[in-house]
């Protein structure tokens, strides 16, 4: 029996199977964020959000905007969960956990629980977006392709800005579009919005501003010059729009420290230290940004400045891969995107009937290009989360292409349809690792390491499974070198770093970013933390792991033997 369909014609199913997949793609994230250890990052974005939120300061921890972690945070000030408020920085997160041994985990549940709210209304949004520009099966396919993706999955169970600024940014996006098909005064106030909460939520969102210029130019530059607009009203609609953003912005850090002199501050970087001078001949310039957001601004301009080990195939580097992120979309994103992608674009820029359309998809393109080509000429390059957004406009592109497949059979078309669910559903079989998937170019998450690491593979968040790893085998201690900033002492892990350089027999849990060579920082046995230097731990890879953990964390049983052979090995290497 066939549904009615709903008043503005779209059959009633759509909204069922919609629903359903938004359901599904929410139940996933709580199952993820009840299972995964904190994460790296995310062990101080929690607590610095807490005191954002009850004490109004901003100056805790400046690297990020507070939008995102005041958020998560609202269940525990309801709670009245307390955070030490002499810490500062990073070590506020330090401090927390060891002031709530027995229920930190349970918090940060809570924070991740609301950080997943995110993902959701990103895919409602990219559902109605793709729906009001290719239709229903396109809207569905594009929502399908969201709620499966594992790195959408992964942000959004855990709490980092990511996946709210990757809302923003689409919400941003999808509203400048609206408001210049209409340019109504209610699409310029929801323009504004969502461009100030962008500012809110990631320095990143910076890239908005040109970006949303160049569409308006774009989309209404013809018209302009044609005088098909009322030029009197798109100039206060656009004004009306900055000055909205800047006061969602001023809101968002409660109006604290707007308009100081720029003289008046000492930055850290060499960029913004060198603008400064540079305009040092006019000593009273305000600057309209809260004091918070522009010296975080400075201090994440400074860390960019310095050097930072990445890798890529093989290969480490100090000043970046230019090619980082075009590989990393290429390893870390389920391969049906491609191939849904190529037939998206094809069926868009090439037909010629519907000149809109073809404009529009070069438009959403344009952010796509300007976040790969920015985040590629830095050197810091940590992950593919860096340029999270890209992967909702893909999605949205790739929706096409099944919007458009020739109108065959019915029975056919559903055939089609059940095959593409049934693709993006194999993506979600590493459940709940879903930080470390790579897809089958890189050969999963085993093969992934030669490839990518850091945040894309391992960020701490399998520390858990090596303590059950351990009640499992009856170990009392283990040789422990963890690749994140929890200690796990306060799992009831016993153990003791493994030794430096040289192998000894014994039984051993690996961070993989320490097997494939990674400099950082270890916490010791006796929860103290030093340095550890690059290929300090890189031995390991002769070996063979047991087992691995999660996809991060590799299980090793040396013997004698084993150590004999690489002994060999070297020698025989050494006399070469």
């Amino acid at each position: 029996m066939a549904t009615a369909p709903t008043a503005r014609g779209t059959p009633a199913w759509f909204f069922v199977l919609a629903g359903g997949l938004l359901l599904a793609h929410w139940l996933i994230c709580l199952h993820m964020a009840a299972t995964a250890t904190v994460t790296h990052d995310e062990i101080w974005h929690l607590p610095v959000g807490v005191r954002n939120l009850r004490e109004g300061r901003f100056d805790v921890e400046r690297l990020n905007p507070p939008l995102t972690r005041m958020w998560a945070a609202i269940p525990l000030v309801i709670a009245g969960v307390e955070v030490n408020r002499d810490a500062t920085g990073p070590g506020v997160g330090r401090q927390f956990v060891e002031d709530h041994p027995q229920d930190f985990a349970r918090w940060f549940f809570w924070g991740r629980c609301f950080q997943s709210l995110w993902s959701v209304a990103t895919g409602v949004l990219l559902c109605c977006w793709a729906r009001q520009w290719f239709g229903d099966r396109a809207a569905l396919v594009t929502l399908l392709l969201y709620v499966t993706c594992p790195n959408i999955v992964a942000q959004a169970s855990i709490v980092t800005p990511d996946s709210g600024l990757t809302f923003a940014f689409i919400a941003t996006l999808w509203a400048m579009f609206r408001w210049c098909e209409k340019l109504r005064w209610q699409d310029a106030a929801v323009l504004a919005l969502c461009l100030g909460l962008a500012q809110g939520m990631k320095f990143t969102a910076i890239l908005l501003a040109p970006l949303v210029i160049a569409i308006a130019v774009v989309q209404l530059g013809c018209k302009w010059l044609r005088r098909e607009v009322n030029r009197r009203r798109v100039l206060g609609q656009f004004l009306a729009v900055v000055l909205g953003s800047f006061l969602v912005l001023w809101s968002s850090y409660a109006f604290h420290g707007i308009g100081i002199p720029l003289q008046q501050y000492k930055f850290r970087s060499t960029s913004f230290e060198t603008i400064r001078q540079l305009l040092s001949f006019i000593p009273v310039l305000p600057v309209p940004l809260p004091a918070d957001y522009l010296l975080g601004l400075d201090e994440q301009q400074s860390v960019m400045e310095s050097p930072h080990p990445a890798f890529l195939d093989g290969q480490w580097s100090l000043t970046g891969f230019r090619t980082y992120y075009v590989k990393g979309l290429l390893y870390k994103v389920p391969l049906v995107l491609w191939v849904l992608l190529a037939l998206g674009l094809s069926v868009s820029l090439r037909n010629r009937s519907e000149p809109r359309r073809r404009r529009e998809t070069w438009l959403v393109l344009l952010p796509v290009a300007v976040l790969i080509v920015v985040a590629s000429l830095q050197s810091m390059q940590l992950g593919v989360r860096y340029i999270l957004p890209v992967l909702p406009l893909l999605m949205l592109l790739s929706g096409r292409g099944v919007g458009c497949l020739p109108r065959a059979t019915v029975r056919s078309q559903r055939m089609t349809l059940a095959a593409i669910a049934i693709v993006c559903g194999l993506s979600l079989r590493f459940h709940p690792h879903h930080l470390a998937y790579f897809n089958e170019l890189a050969g999963g998450p085993i093969g992934g390491r030669y490839h990518l690491l850091d945040s894309n593979l391992d960020w701490g968040q399998d520390l858990g499974l090596v303590k059950k790893y351990m009640d499992q085998h009856q170990l009392d201690s283990i040789s422990l070198a963890y690749f994140g900033t929890l200690p796990p002492q306060l799992l009831g892990i016993k153990f003791e770093l493994p030794p430096s350089w040289q192998p000894q027999p014994g039984r051993y849990a690996v961070s993989v970013n320490y097997v494939m060579g990674r400099p950082h920082v270890v916490t010791q046995g006796d929860g103290t933390s030093r340095g550890t230097d690059f290929q300090e731990f890189g031995y390991f890879r002769f070996f063979k792991p047991e087992t691995t953990l999660g996809g991060s964390i590799d299980i090793y049983e040396i013997t004698p033997e084993q150590i004999a052979e690489l002994r060999e090995a070297a020698g025989k290497a050494g006399s070469r």
